[in-house]
């Protein structure tokens, strides 16, 4: 018999859904991203293909999770979220230095599961957490207002997060600060440190997960209008292969329905891509630009306040603007911060990584907040996924793009990648949505 969710522990569940996000993103590696696998002994370009198999296993995951959670219950696919998570995190902790093609075969499964487990959350969290507010909040603009609250919460818990993580791990990450203060211990320690770090956090997560409660309704609601066969063999067996796939093509088909939504998911997708393909090289330009490693950390703080200042702006934004002004805004800040990485050298050009990464915040930031005011409750962890998919695809697209480039050229060069993908990719869209304004048409406001 299905557990009734009672109103303290749904509002629990946004409190948990904040907290999971903060420590699921707070990863204590990110201030040395790319610079621990060049220093576990993986070459820059192998670093990159890393990334693109781990956006192929969030392509090929990320809808079947999201329809697996709509049927089965959002919970479960949070607990696997973070069981993946602390499995990743133990592989790169047992991983050997300057193993070969040894060493790529581990970072490759670690990939696969960092995937996996993105996959598994990305939909199942947040849909979660919406259903239980609409079962707390009955009327549509508390809902609205409640949710952008709980995305601001969330976001600037989240920078808080990443600023501690960024700070703890690059000083965890310096062999030489770190024997002036715990004595002489080996390099790999050292090297290892924000992986254990990120270990404990996702040890945390795992406890989060089983603390949720799934909301009354969220997947039977699914079972019952998909088929009543499902909801009465769902406890003999699980769903079959046959179910996921008619979910996923209904799902694919009211978002493609859905015109407006198509436009804006087109122009995050562009904006995504190529700010999130620079994030995970931002030590790598730091060090290009010749930066000392202890800064990377402090630098890595000061762009993670993006999170606090991002929402001071979006939200009002949102509600004054159309869905298109408020992505081509966003755009327009991925372009000025993008060109900023090409141009500007030396500490001046920590302003171009800032406004980057708001950029990608802003994106993520509108996104949420207009698919879930749009999509129902039956298909929300799906569409989710939608999205996710959509993003990954083309992340690891430019990833993949980008890999090959740096393969023909030096780090400085391949950069320009960026801002011309970004200048090509919106004058594009601004003529799209020219021709098809009068078929997607959106209410300005809230």
């Amino acid at each position: 018999m299905k557990a009734v969710s009672y109103p303290q522990d749904l509002e629990r569940n946004l409190r948990l859904f904040v907290w999971f996000r903060v420590l699921f993103n707070a990863r204590f590696y990110y201030p040395v991203f790319a610079v621990f696998f060049t220093d576990m002994g993986l070459s820059i370009a192998q670093f990159f293909w890393l990334n693109v198999i781990w956006a192929l296993t969030i392509a090929i995951f990320e809808v079947p999770s999201g329809v697996l959670a709509d049927i089965i219950g959002r919970r479960k696919l949070v607990i696997f979220a973070a069981l993946s998570m602390a499995l990743e995190m133990l592989l790169l902790i047992l991983a050997p230095q300057n193993a070969g093609w040894g060493l790529f075969g581990l970072c490759a499964i670690n990939r696969v599961l960092s995937g996996l487990a993105e996959a598994a959350s990305s939909g199942a969290d947040e849909a979660l957490a919406y259903d239980s507010l609409k079962q707390i909040e009955h009327d549509q603009s508390s809902i609205t207002q409640r949710w952008d609250d709980t995305l601001v919460s969330a976001m600037r818990w989240r920078s808080l997060g990443m600023v501690i993580a960024m700070l703890i791990g690059a000083l965890s990450y310096d062999h030489e600060r770190m024997q002036m203060i715990f004595g002489g211990f080996p390099p790999i320690l050292s090297l290892k440190a924000p992986i254990i770090l990120c270990f404990i956090s996702a040890l945390i997560c795992v406890w989060l997960s089983f603390r949720l409660r799934e909301p009354d309704g969220a997947s039977s609601e699914k079972a019952d209008n998909l088929s009543s066969r499902i909801k009465t063999k769902a406890a003999i067996k699980p769903p079959s292969i046959k179910t996921i796939f008619i979910d996923m093509k209904q799902a694919f088909s009211w978002i493609l329905s859905t015109r407006w939504l198509v436009i804006i998911i087109l122009a995050a997708l562009l904006i995504d891509s190529t700010t999130r393909t620079f994030a995970t090289v931002i030590s790598e330009y730091l060090r290009w630009l010749g930066l000392p490693e202890y800064a990377f950390g402090i630098i890595g703080a000061a762009v993670s306040l993006c999170g606090w200042l991002v929402p001071l702006y979006a939200r009002p934004l949102a509600k004054a603007f159309s869905p298109n002004a408020n992505i081509l805004i966003a755009g327009g800040v991925a372009l000025s911060g993008s060109l900023g990485l090409s141009l500007l050298n030396g500490p001046i050009a920590i302003i171009a990584v800032i406004f980057t990464t708001m950029s990608l915040i802003h994106t993520g930031f509108l996104l949420s907040r207009y698919l879930n005011a749009e999509a129902p409750s039956k298909q929300r962890a799906s569409i989710l996924s939608i999205k996710s998919l959509f993003l990954n695809v083309a992340y690891g697209s430019f990833s993949a793009i980008f890999a090959l480039r740096l393969q023909t050229t030096d780090f400085g060069n391949a950069l320009t990648m960026i801002p011309i993908t970004l200048a090509v990719g919106l004058l594009l869209w601004l003529l799209m949505t020219r021709i098809s304004s009068s078929r997607a048409q959106k209410p300005q406001c809230d």
